[in-house]
C-alpha cells in the first residue's frame, strides 16, 4: 500500500461541489458512489491482476464462487461463525468482531492492500523466516502510525490479524486516493480495508517493487479469507472484493498493490472456510 507510482490521470473530470464525476479505470461514479456495472461486473474489473511497478492491470477469469455469491445475502449465522472461531481458538476481535450480522449495510467493497514494506536491499534477498512468527514484519503490535487510522485490519504472513476497528466503524483517515476530499470523501463509508504484510526488495536504482512469490503466504490467505467472511456478515451480503491499484488507477501518485496475488487460491479458501462454518 505504501509504494507510490506515478500514473496518468484517467477521469472525466475532477468532482467539485455539486458536480459528479467518473473516476478511474473501473469508472467510479461520485454521485451513486459505486463502480460501473453489477456486483459481478465490478468484481471483474476490481480484481484484475496488478502488474509489476503498477504498470497496469490484466483481466483474469473470475472464480465461480465469486460470480455465484458476490452481492448476494450471506446465509451464515453469527452463531455458526462464533462456533467456528471458538473451535479454531480465534478471538472475534482479531477479525473485526464481535460480528452483528447486517449491522453495517452501507458496506460495499472489501479492499485488499499490501504494505509494500519493510523494504529490504535486493542483494540481501527475503529472509528465510518470512512466513514465520519470528520475522520482525509479522509483529503486528509494531504496525501503528498512519496505518491504524486508515484501515480496518492487518494480516501477517504467519496468519495472524490485528483489527484497528470493527467493520463499519468510521475510519479517521482515507485509505485510498478515491476517499480523499478532492475526489469522493462520502464514498469512505462504503469501503473496508485490509492490509497484508508484504516486504519488498529494493534495487539500488529504483523503489522497492520486487514482491515475494507468492505475494501472500497460505496462512495469510486463510486469515484474509476469514476477514472477508466476517466483513461480509457485518454488511449482510457478500462484499465486492477489490485490489487497491484498480480503485485508484489513473489518479496521480497511485500505488502498485497488491502484488503477486493468487486469486483462485484465495477464493478457494473462502469457499472452504464457508463450508467449514456451515458444518
Amino acid at each position: 500500500m505504501r509504494r507510490v507510482v506515478l500514473l496518468a490521470i484517467a477521469m472525466s473530470s475532477i468532482p467539485g461541489i455539486g458536480h459528479a464525476a467518473i473516476i478511474g479505470g473501473c469508472k467510479f461514479n461520485t454521485e451513486t458512489l459505486q463502480f460501473q456495472g453489477n456486483a459481478v461486473e465490478q468484481a471483474n474489473c476490481l480484481l484484475r491482476a496488478v502488474k509489476k511497478k503498477g504498470a497496469g492491470a490484466t483481466p483474469q477469469p473470475m472464480p465461480e464462487w465469486i460470480t455465484a455469491n458476490v452481492g448476494q445475502s450471506v446465509s451464515l449465522s453469527v452463531d455458526q461463525l462464533n462456533k467456528y472461531l471458538a473451535a479454531k481458538q480465534i478471538e472475534p476481535m482479531t477479525i473485526g468482531g464481535p460480528i452483528s450480522k447486517g449491522a453495517a449495510p452501507d458496506l460495499r467493497y472489501f479492499v485488499i492492500h499490501d504494505t509494500s514494506s519493510p523494504e529490504i536491499e535486493e542483494a540481501k534477498g527475503f529472509p528465510a523466516n518470512l512466513d514465520e512468527a519470528s520475522y520482525s514484519g509479522n509483529k503486528l503490535a509494531n504496525w501503528n502510525g498512519n496505518i491504524k487510522n486508515q484501515v480496518n485490519l492487518i494480516v501477517s504472513r504467519d496468519g495472524q490479524s490485528r483489527a484497528y476497528r470493527r467493520w463499519g466503524e468510521a475510519r479517521p483517515s482515507p485509505a485510498i486516493k478515491l476517499e480523499m476530499q478532492r475526489y469522493s470523501a462520502p464514498s469512505k463509508k462504503h469501503f473496508v480495508h485490509v492490509e497484508n504484510v508484504q516486504p519488498r526488495l529494493k534495487p539500488k536504482t529504483t523503489f522497492a517493487w520486487i514482491a515475494p512469490t507468492p505475494g501472500f503466504s497460505p496462512k495469510q490467505e486463510d486469515r484474509l479469507a476469514l476477514a472477508y467472511i466476517a466483513a461480509s456478515m457485518q454488511a449482510g451480503r457478500w462484499l465486492v472484493p477489490a485490489y487497491h491499484f484498480n480503485i485508484d488507477q489513473g489518479l496521480p501518485d497511485g500505488h502498485d498493490d497488491p502484488q503477486s496475488t493468487d486469486l483462485p487460491s484465495w477464493v478457494k479458501r473462502i469457499a472452504a472456510i464457508e463450508a467449514a462454518i456451515k458444518e
